[in-house]
C-alpha cells in the first residue's frame, strides 16, 4: 500500500513539473518569436534594441525556471548542485539586462513603460529571494538522503536481525517452548517493520506535526522490540545466547540508524523545495513573465 502511494505521489510531481517544463519550453519559443515579429512591426534601432533585451529576459528567465525544477528534481547532490549553478548563471543575466532596462527606460521610456520595469524588478526580487532558498534546499537532498538510509543500512540491519531470531529459535526442545520463543521473535520482526514502515511514512510526511506523532509511533514499536528481545534472551540457553546478543546488537545500531534517517527527514529539504517550486515560485515568475511580455508589447507598437 506504501508503495502505491509513493509511486502515486511521484507520478503527480511528475506530471506538475513536466506541465511546469512544457510551460517553459513555450515562453521560450514564444520569446523568440515576440522578438522576431515584433521587432519588424516596431522598426527603429532603439525599439529593435529593447524588444531584443526583453526576448533575452524572458529567455533566460525560463532557462534559470528549468534548470532549477532540475534541481529539485536530482536525487545526486553533484547534479542539483550543478543545476543550481546553471540556474543562477542564467538568473544573473537577468539581473544584468534588468539594469540596462531600467537605463534605456529612464532614457527614453513612457511612464507606462516605468511603471512596467518598476513592476517587475519588484517581483523579480521576491523571485530572486525565493529562489535563494529553494536552491539550497534542493542541494541538500535530506529527504532522498534519509530514504536511501532506510533501504540500504536499514533494510540489510533488519535482514540481519531476522537471520539471528530464526538461528536462535531453530533448535529449541520442547516443541512447546519453541513455539513460545518463536511467537515471541515474530512479534519483535513485526515491530521492526513497523519501524520502516514509519520511516518510510516519515520522509514522505510534510507537516511537522504528522512527523512527530510519527516519531511516536516509531518509539513504541522500539518498545515492542526490546521487550521481546529481553524476553528472549531470558528464555535463551548458554549455546546459543550469541544469536541474541547479536540480534540485541543490531538492532541498537537500526536504531541509531532511524536517528538519523528522522533528522534528515525532519530538515525536509526535497519537500519544502518541491513545494516552493511549485507554489510560491511558480506564482511570482508567472507574474515577472506577464510584464516581459506586456513591456514586449508596449515596445512593439512604437514608431
Amino acid at each position: 500500500m506504501m508503495k502505491a502511494d509513493e509511486k502515486e505521489a511521484g507520478k503527480s510531481i511528475g506530471l506538475a513539473w513536466a506541465a511546469s517544463l512544457v510551460a517553459t519550453a513555450l515562453i521560450t519559443l514564444l520569446a523568440s518569436f515576440w522578438f522576431q515579429s515584433a521587432a519588424i512591426m516596431g522598426g527603429g534601432a532603439a525599439g529593435s534594441q529593447k524588444l531584443a533585451l526583453l526576448a533575452d529576459m524572458r529567455m533566460n528567465l525560463a532557462r534559470s525556471a528549468e534548470k532549477e525544477k532540475s534541481a529539485v528534481l536530482s536525487a545526486n547532490d553533484g547534479d542539483a548542485a550543478g543545476f543550481a549553478e546553471q540556474s543562477k548563471a542564467a538568473a544573473s543575466k537577468v539581473g544584468r539586462e534588468l539594469k540596462k532596462l531600467e537605463a534605456m527606460s529612464e532614457q527614453s521610456g513612457s511612464e507606462k513603460e516605468k511603471e512596467l520595469v518598476a513592476k517587475f524588478d519588484a517581483s523579480w526580487r521576491e523571485l530572486q529571494q525565493i529562489d535563494a532558498g529553494l536552491l539550497e534546499s534542493a542541494m541538500q537532498n535530506t529527504n532522498v538522503k534519509a530514504l536511501d538510509l532506510s533501504s540500504t543500512i536499514g533494510a540489510e540491519l533488519q535482514k540481519k536481525i531476522d537471520g539471528n531470531l530464526a538461528k536462535l529459535t531453530a533448535k529449541v526442545k520442547p516443541e512447546w517452548r519453541k513455539a513460545q520463543m518463536e511467537k515471541i521473535a515474530t512479534d519483535a520482526k513485526l515491530a521492526i517493520r513497523n519501524i520502516a514502515l514509519l520511516q518510510s511514512r516519515h520522509i514522505d510526511a510534510a507537516p511537522e506535526a504528522d512527523k512527530k506523532a510519527l516519531e511516536a509511533s516509531i518509539l513504541a514499536e522500539q518498545g515492542k522490540v526490546s521487550a521481546a528481545l529481553k524476553s528472549l534472551e531470558k528464555m535463551t540457553g548458554k549455546k546459543s545466547r550469541v544469536y541474541i546478543r547479536e540480534a540485541t546488537t543490531d538492532f541498537g545500531e537500526f536504531m541509531r540508524v532511524n536517528a538519523e534517517i528522522t533528522r534528515l527527514s525532519t530538515l525536509n529539504t526535497n519537500k519544502r523545495a518541491a513545494a516552493l517550486s511549485l507554489g510560491k515560485k511558480r506564482k511570482t515568475e508567472a507574474e515577472c513573465d506577464r510584464t516581459l511580455e506586456a513591456l514586449q508589447k508596449l515596445a512593439a507598437k512604437k514608431p
